[in-house]
């Protein structure tokens, strides 16, 4: 296995170009640092995901993603968080790397740029990185000449593109499960849409309610016609609304048992939990407005959130959770500097009450979706948990990739 150095293999430039638009500028698509630090591979179907931002015609020649170029962190608040990596699956005519990253290009052709990528995201380079970034407190920085720097081992391009043509199919299957998962949640988005907003959920006879005649009223509450026998209350009404128990953000472990959420998702474990699993969790402050439904018993570690639990006999938790699509969420979201949701807004909040049988349909249908799409991302959990196991294994020659199968 043949030692070298990063900058002997590959050019490395660090972006310059920023996120704002300019007159006289070219339109461009940015590929930002979450887009390189969230994927293992930039692709094509990541493209209508990319800011709209403008470059002159130097900085797009420079920093335009080809196929086989590698992208990687350079700025972080956390030394853990530089020199993550991403590999340009796919060449793009109007896509460039934009500022806190660097673009590396392997130029000699004993080197696979997929391997290089994995590489890049094992243990020997992540510590390099986070050992060798500069500053303190806020910010910290990798500067060209560290990432230069970088020591590499490079078996023979046979074993350099058995391995890292392996963990690319790992990944693939990772995002797959990401592109199911999200195509399962745009269709229950659809089926609400459909029964509560259009109202053609199945009749007695499984043919579409309105279209075949179904009954309509006025409702003076909503200022709309809603289907006969379905009620009209305050969110208020149906469910306690209440602000959610926390713990200390220095009492967060790995290993523990239930999930604490922050404003923008899972940010850690917890040994005991604050609440139940059959509540709805709301962000409500900060850009990061959202809302999370609860599968399994939880925690919470900002005061900054609302959690909702239905108490009528009829399970509504599944319907209030697409009623707060984040569309309804933001015709609630005051205030510009700091964006935030009010628990009186959300009281206030009018929802219709649809007949028990519909409701029980509707059920059915979201927990069997939600049910898939919590297997697949405890299937995408252990394919990460299977790449961060084998891969310093394969770079130390200890697993021969050959024996391995996916």
């Amino acid at each position: 296995m043949n030692k070298c150095f990063l900058k002997d293999i590959a050019q490395i430039d660090i972006s310059s170009v920023d996120k704002k638009v300019k007159e006289n500028e070219i339109s461009i698509k940015l590929c930002n640092f979450t887009d390189v630090y969230n994927n293992w591979a930039i692709t094509e179907r990541m493209y209508n995901n990319f800011m709209n931002a403008t470059a002159n015609r130097s900085e797009i020649e420079r920093y335009k993603l080809k196929k086989g170029m590698i992208a990687i962190t350079k700025d972080s608040e956390k030394k853990e968080d530089i020199g993550m990596s991403s590999y340009i699956a796919d060449s793009f005519d109007d896509v460039i790397l934009g500022y806190h990253t660097a673009l590396i290009n392997p130029y000699i052709k004993n080197v696979d740029s997929k391997y290089l990528n994995a590489y890049l995201n094992s243990y020997i380079a992540r510590k390099y990185f986070s050992k060798s970034a500069s500053g303190s407190g806020q910010r910290y920085t990798l500067t060209i000449d560290i990432i230069k720097k970088l020591p590499l081992y490079l078996p023979s391009l046979d074993i350099q593109k058995k391995i890292g043509n392996l963990l690319s199919n790992i990944d693939r299957k990772i995002e797959i499960n990401y592109q199911i998962n999200n195509n399962l949640e745009e269709l229950m988005k659809t089926i609400y849409q459909r029964w509560f907003i259009e109202f053609e959920f199945p009749n007695e006879e499984g043919k579409p309610y309105k279209s075949n005649g179904g009954k309509l009223y006025y409702n003076d509450k909503l200022k709309r016609k809603i289907p006969e026998n379905w009620g009209v209350n305050e969110l208020i009404e149906v469910a306690d609304i209440y602000q959610p128990k926390t713990i200390p953000i220095d009492e967060l472990k790995e290993d523990g048992k239930y999930n604490v959420y922050g404003a923008n998702g899972i940010i850690g474990k917890y040994d005991l939990y604050n609440h139940e699993e059959n509540e709805i969790a709301v962000c409500c402050r900060g850009a990061g407005c959202g809302k999370y439904i609860m599968t399994q018993p939880f925690s919470w570690i900002t005061g900054n959130a609302m959690v909702i639990k239905p108490k009528l006999e009829v399970d509504l938790k599944e319907y209030i959770y697409y009623k707060l699509d984040d569309k309804d969420i933001l015709n609630y979201v005051t205030g510009s500097a700091q964006p935030q949701i009010t628990r009186t807004n959300i009281e206030n909040m009018k929802i219709m009450i649809p007949d028990k049988a519909i409701i029980n349909k509707f059920n059915s249908l979201a927990k069997e979706t939600r049910k898939n799409i919590i297997n697949l991302i405890k299937e995408n959990q252990r394919l990460d948990s299977l790449k961060e196991f084998i891969l310093p294994l394969l770079m130390n020659g200890q697993i021969n990739v050959d024996d391995i199968e996916i």
